[in-house]
C-alpha cells in the first residue's frame, strides 16, 4: 500500500506476480516475466471513524482513480525503456499515448530501483 500526495492524490494497493514478489523479497533486480500491477482509489476522510475517535484521523479508500497500470519485465522487447513495458487503463480502455509516454520519463528518475517506486512492505 502505498500513499500519493500532489497531483496523483490517491492511496494505492501494488500487486505482483510471482516472479515480482520473489524479486521484490529477496530484493534483487526484477527478472523478465515480472508484472508489477497498481489500483488507486481517492483516499477519504471516514466520518464515521472520525466520529467514534472524537478527531479527524481516519482516511478510507474511496472511489477507483487514476486507473489500473501494469509494468512488464521483458528485458528485450523493452530496451529502451530500461527493460520495462507500461500499460495504464481507465474503465477498461487503454491509455492514449501522452499518457503512456509519460511513464518512463518518471521512473528514470529511479534507475538505480530497477526502475520501480514501490518498496516491499516486510
Amino acid at each position: 500500500m502505498a500513499r500519493e500526495e500532489g497531483k496523483l492524490d490517491d492511496i494505492r494497493a501494488v500487486l505482483g506476480n510471482d516472479e515480482a514478489i520473489e524479486a521484490y523479497r529477496e530484493g534483487k533486480p526484477f527478472p523478465d516475466g515480472a508484472i508489477i500491477a497498481r489500483i488507486a482509489w481517492s483516499c477519504d476522510s471516514s466520518e464515521t471513524n472520525n466520529k467514534a475517535f472524537g478527531r479527524p484521523q481516519s482516511f478510507v479508500a474511496g472511489t477507483p482513480k487514476n486507473g489500473v497500470q501494469f509494468m512488464v519485465k521483458d528485458s528485450r522487447k523493452y530496451a529502451s525503456t530500461g527493460g520495462w513495458g507500461y500499460a495504464h487503463f481507465d474503465d477498461g480502455k487503454p491509455a492514449d499515448d501522452m499518457v503512456m509516454n509519460a511513464c518512463f520519463p518518471c521512473h528514470r528518475a529511479i534507475k538505480d530501483r530497477d526502475y520501480v517506486f514501490t518498496d516491499y512492505a516486510r
